[in-house]
C-alpha cells in the first residue's frame, strides 16, 4: 500500500496539454467535416458505380455511368450552360467588385452606405433572390424591366422566354448577387497593400494609372485569384435560381449541371448516373482551380 501510494501518475507536459487542447477546439469542426463532406464524398463515387434508385437494390454497373455520360446529348448541353454562365459571371463580377473596392477604398463621403448596399444581395436567401429577379424579368408590362424600358421607347421583351435572353439574364443575377463578398475581399486586399511602395512609385514619378497597374495590381494578384477561385466554385454550382426561374429552359438554355443533377437523382432517381456527374463536375472544378492558381500565383 505504502509503495503504490508513493507512486505518481505521469503528468502531461505543457505542450501535450496545448495539443490536446488544440485538438479539442478543431473536434467538432472534424466531425462536420467527416458526417457532411467526406464521408458524403466517399459514398457517392461508390453510388457512381451502381445503378440505385435511392429505395431498391443497388446493381453494380463498373464505369458504365461514367461511359454514358460521352453520349447524353443533355449533359453536354448542360456542361455548355455552365461553362457559359462561368464565362459571363467570373469576369464581369471580378472587374466590378474591385472597381467597387477602389472607390470604396477613397474613403469618400457615402461609401459607408454604399458599402451597406452592395452588401445586402450577399446576405439575402438566393430563393428570395430568385423571386425579386423573376418579377423585374417578367415579360409584358408587368415586369420592372420592361416597364423601366418602356418609359424610354423600348419595347418590352420575354427576357426568360428567349433562349439568347435567359442564360446571360440568370448570370446578371449571379454577378449582383456575388460581387459585395468579392468587393470586401478586394477591399482588404487594398488596405493590406504597404502605402509606402504607392508613395515611393508617387514620389519617382509615376502617374496614378501607372501606381495601380504596376504597384497595386502585382500585389493584388493573390487576392485576384482567391476571387477567381472561389467565383468558378460558385459559378459551376449555380442552381437554386435556375430552379426557381426557368427550370432549364427555354430548349436548354439554362439548363445547368447542378440542376441536371438534380433532377437525375430526385425526378429520375437515377442516383448513380447523378453521381457521376457529381464527380465530373468536382473534377472540372478542380481543374480549372488549379489552373487559375497556377497562373494567378504571385511572381517571385
Amino acid at each position: 500500500m505504502a509503495v503504490t501510494a508513493g507512486i505518481r501518475r505521469p503528468s502531461l507536459s505543457r505542450t501535450q496539454r496545448r495539443a490536446l487542447v488544440s485538438f479539442l477546439f478543431v473536434v467538432p469542426a472534424l466531425v462536420l467535416f467527416l458526417t457532411f463532406l467526406a464521408i458524403p464524398l466517399v459514398y457517392s463515387a461508390g453510388i457512381s458505380l451502381f445503378r440505385w434508385t435511392g429505395m431498391s437494390e443497388a446493381t453494380f454497373m463498373g464505369l458504365e455511368n461514367y461511359g454514358r455520360l460521352l453520349t447524353d446529348n443533355v449533359f453536354w448541353l448542360s456542361m455548355k450552360a455552365t461553362v457559359l454562365y462561368a464565362l459571363m459571371v467570373i469576369p464581369v463580377t471580378t472587374l466590378a467588385s474591385l472597381v467597387a473596392a477602389i472607390f470604396v477604398n477613397q474613403g469618400l463621403r457615402g461609401t459607408n452606405v454604399f458599402k451597406s448596399l452592395i452588401f445586402i444581395p450577399v446576405i439575402t436567401s438566393s430563393v428570395v433572390i430568385a423571386v425579386v429577379w423573376n418579377f423585374i424579368y417578367q415579360g409584358g408590362d408587368v415586369g420592372l424591366l420592361n416597364a423601366v424600358l418602356g418609359l424610354v421607347g423600348i419595347p418590352g421583351h420575354v427576357w426568360m422566354g428567349d433562349m439568347l435572353t435567359a442564360l446571360p439574364a440568370i448570370a446578371v443575377i449571379g454577378v449582383w448577387h456575388r460581387f459585395g463578398w468579392f468587393s470586401v475581399l478586394f477591399l482588404a486586399g487594398l488596405q493590406d497593400i504597404p502605402i509606402e511602395q504607392r508613395e515611393a512609385a508617387e514620389i519617382d514619378g509615376a502617374s496614378r494609372w501607372q501606381v495601380f497597374w504596376h504597384v497595386t495590381l502585382p500585389l493584388l494578384r493573390p487576392t485576384i485569384a482567391l476571387v477567381m477561385v472561389l467565383g468558378a466554385i460558385q459559378s459551376f454550382q449555380v442552381f437554386d435560381v435556375v430552379f426557381i426561374m426557368t427550370e432549364g429552359g427555354p430548349y436548354y438554355s439554362t439548363h445547368v449541371l447542378g440542376y441536371y443533377i438534380w433532377t437525375e437523382a430526385f425526378r429520375g432517381l437515377r442516383m448513380g448516373y447523378a453521381s457521376a456527374m457529381s464527380y465530373i463536375l468536382f473534377g472540372s472544378i478542380m481543374i480549372i482551380t488549379l489552373i487559375q492558381l497556377r497562373i494567378l500565383r504571385p511572381a517571385t
